[in-house]
């Protein structure tokens, strides 16, 4: 088992036994359409402004990823590109972070259970068309097998491929909790779920972590890309996710501790908590 990013670490821990032939983008995914996941934003490392890992807004003042992201770091060492889907070490629209919230739970020594972090920033970012909160579901929400889901992230092509400029998607399909912990040979956490293709050769890969898998054809997000079998897309290993409807809660109860102001209200299910929907500006 080893972890989807951040890049840097991955470098460092990963064999590499095998590479997948492949045309790039995720793995053997396609570039996004323009404006496709305002929510999606890059997690660089604050003094190279190389992309790390994905992450997903959550409003004006917060940002959703995996704990392995961001564990053992300050917020002086990150910050994150947002409002745009290619990737630049001077882009203009870039946030500082104020404060990591990694969930108390987060065990790395245990299938990376609870591999879910908050960031708080240091300014609000302002909602536009190209700027916007995803979807949480419902607390506790299921998350059925064979639903289809898109997963969106700059990830490695493939295993010691190269990170991608642009934007990439890929279409997958979840797997059921039985069927995710056969394939990997031991049994998984109920607040983890698997998500690829049954042939492989589609997926996640080093710099997609902490990037959102999302229902298909919604901006609801039902994993956070956590970890998977190296090299990328190897069957039958599908990638593991942390599920996201297993911590609503606890994003709720974190933001409400944190955020004084109604600004931080959050997107779930049919409901904006604490305000109404956000007006699009150009």
């Amino acid at each position: 088992m080893v972890l989807c990013g951040p890049i840097g670490l991955l470098l460092l821990t990963s064999v590499v036994v095998g590479t997948f032939a492949d045309d790039g983008k995720i793995v053997n995914g396609t570039t996004a359409s323009p404006g496709e996941f305002p929510f999606v934003v890059s997690l660089r490392r604050a003094k190279s402004g190389h992309h790390s890992c994905g992450a997903t807004l959550l409003n004006s003042d917060w940002v959703l990823t995996a704990a392995h992201c961001v564990r053992g770091s300050t917020p002086q060492q990150l910050n994150l590109q947002y409002g745009s889907q290619s990737l630049a070490r001077n882009a203009s629209k870039l946030v500082q972070v104020a404060a990591i919230h990694v969930h108390p739970g987060y065990e790395p020594h245990d299938k990376y259970v609870n591999d879910i972090a908050l960031l708080q920033l240091k300014d609000p970012v302002v909602l536009g068309t190209r700027v916007q909160p995803v979807r949480l579901p419902e607390p506790e929400q299921p998350t059925l097998g064979n639903s289809s889901a898109v997963l969106a992230g700059w990830g490695l092509n493939a295993t010691g491929g190269v990170v991608q400029l642009q934007l990439q998607k890929v279409q997958l399909q979840v797997f059921s909790d039985v069927d995710c912990s056969k394939r990997h040979q031991t049994q998984l956490h109920s607040t983890q779920i698997c998500a690829g293709v049954p042939e492989g050769g589609k997926g996640q890969c080093s710099g997609d972590s902490g990037g959102p898998l999302l229902l298909a054809g919604s901006d609801t997000q039902i994993g956070i890309v956590s970890w998977s079998v190296k090299p990328c897309a190897r069957p039958p290993y599908p990638g593991v996710f942390t599920e996201v409807s297993a911590y609503v809660n606890w994003i709720v109860e974190t933001v409400g501790a944190s955020s004084p102001t109604p600004s931080s209200s959050l997107w779930i299910g049919q409901l904006i908590v604490g305000r109404t929907p956000p007006v699009l500006s150009s």
